[in-house]
């Protein structure tokens, strides 16, 4: 205890030459920091127990300090209020190990856990994880895939002519064939990931053979999606489902506004929009059809190339869809509507995943991907959807984290993050059998918005932005 601060980081240390250069300098070199600037972690001070305050204590003998990060999560009227103002950089959940942890990272409270461990570093939740997780197996994804899509078939080509007889089928049929072809999605998904095969070529091949059906553009689909993952929960750098400021919510196009972020219809409308979307007035991250678009400026040069692919496949497959129906009526009744349902789905499923009362989003001196990666949720709907939709509902925590495993490896992968997140408080998961209903209460009340009040588009709004106040002001 009589050795200087620095000499204790050096003993935590050891040999930097003994195991690798390269690991050992940026640990020292953090911990250097660190000591500089007084803010190497104690973890033998206190956490707050009010959890909502954040603190700081020093100690005389060893000039060593700690944080006790905590997140604000008001409840007011029995309604969640989403953490937003920070008044301190929040420290890196990698960091310099704890004295006495195992895992290492920093101590969190929340109103909503109790905050028991620190947050675990993304080599501990993957060593939690059977190492057979990572693995691929062809034939598993194979059989999947050939089941799913014969499935899609099935619904096109037999149940699909049969509603154009009987419309009165429709409601049964729409939301069947729509949630097929969300199935058809997830598989697509794993290939997106490169868990579908470790051939990136059948990837490509079964990723475009699923998503074409569905006018997901595959590539740039995959490209965002990547993104999304990269930097989940960050407030400028997430991708496909953002939170925005209430400044960007009211810079957003008052019509997208109207159609897509303000009521219950965007539900359907919101992720064909954003897909489709160039402009930056409508606070999408770029048109995925178009391979000029800005979603590829920073993205590699063959990126415009594979968009132009994708895109021809799903113009290939929506050609087709109207070379064999009968007319504009009959097309909407086999396809738009089964269409608009999966659209749901999409929606519904990575809204719930990432989005309620009490989710975080971290600026970018706060935030650190498994910080971020801790806001997603399992969520199980019941019903026998999970099953059905390959677990991308309530396994989404630890495919978050890890996106190389197939879904038919997130149970088993779930238990092992589970048991390093659960005993710290740190683990989200929620039983929402009201799935449909949650997914319209919480586009109502919470939406895209980090402000509980969030300015919707107004009737003046959209007149003004379609040049109709002077046209009726003449009339």
């Amino acid at each position: 205890k009589d050795r200087p601060p620095w000499r204790l980081a050096l003993a935590r240390v050891g040999n930097p030459f003994s195991r690798g250069i390269a690991p050992r300098v940026c640990v020292i070199a953090m911990a250097t920091a660190m000591f500089c600037s007084g803010n190497v972690p104690n973890a033998s001070a206190r956490r707050p127990s009010n959890g909502i305050e954040r603190k700081s204590t020093s100690s005389s003998s060893s000039r060593l300090r700690v944080f006790s990060v905590t997140a604000k999560a008001n409840r007011q009227g029995g309604q969640g209020q989403t953490a937003r103002n920070r008044t301190a950089v929040r420290p890196s959940a990698i960091s310099v190990p704890l004295p006495g942890t195992a895992g290492g990272g920093v101590i969190v409270t929340t109103e909503h856990n109790s905050g028991n461990g620190p947050i675990p570093s993304l080599r501990e939740l993957r060593n939690a994880i059977p190492k057979e997780c990572f693995v691929p197996d062809v034939q598993e994804s194979l059989k999947y895939f050939a089941v799913d899509f014969s499935a899609l078939l099935f619904c096109f080509g037999v149940l699909s002519p049969l509603v154009v007889d009987n419309p009165l089928l429709l409601p049964i049929y729409a939301p069947i064939t729509g949630t097929v072809m969300w199935m058809n999605f997830v598989i697509g998904h794993d290939c997106g990931h490169g868990s579908f095969s470790g051939n990136k070529l059948l990837n490509a091949v079964i990723g475009h053979v699923t998503h074409a059906p569905l006018l997901v553009p595959f590539w740039p689909w995959a490209y965002s999606h990547k993104q999304h993952h990269r930097f989940h929960q960050h407030e400028t750098k997430d991708m496909s489902h953002p939170w925005m400021t209430a400044e960007t919510y009211q810079g957003t196009n008052p019509v997208v506004r109207w159609l897509a972020l303000d009521h219950w219809w965007g539900a359907f409308l919101g992720f064909p929009g954003y897909l489709l979307l160039e402009q930056k007035w409508a606070s999408t991250d770029g048109s995925h059809f178009w391979p000029a678009s800005r979603l590829f400026d920073k993205a590699p040069k063959d990126e415009r190339l594979k968009c132009a692919v994708s895109t021809l496949a799903c113009a290939g497959f929506l050609g087709l869809t109207f070379a064999v129906t009968d007319s504009v009526g009959a097309w909407s009744m086999q396809y738009l509507a089964p269409y608009l349902c999966f659209s749901w789905w999409l929606f519904a499923v990575t809204y719930l995943q990432h989005h309620d009362e009490d989710t975080e989003t971290y600026s970018e001196t706060e935030w650190e991907y498994v910080l971020g990666g801790l806001q997603t949720i399992d969520r199980t709907f019941g019903f026998g959807v999970d099953r059905i939709t390959h677990h991308i509902t309530d396994c989404h925590v630890a495919h978050h984290m890890f996106t190389d495993m197939p879904h038919y490896n997130l149970e088993k992968a779930t238990e092992g993050v589970v048991g390093v997140l659960e005993p710290r408080g740190l683990y989200k998961k929620r039983d929402t059998k009201d799935f449909v209903a949650k997914t319209f209460q919480l586009q109502r009340d919470v939406g895209h918005c980090i402000d509980r009040d969030r300015p919707r588009a107004t009737v003046e709004e959209i007149k003004k932005s379609l040049g109709l106040t002077g046209f009726l002001e003449e009339k």
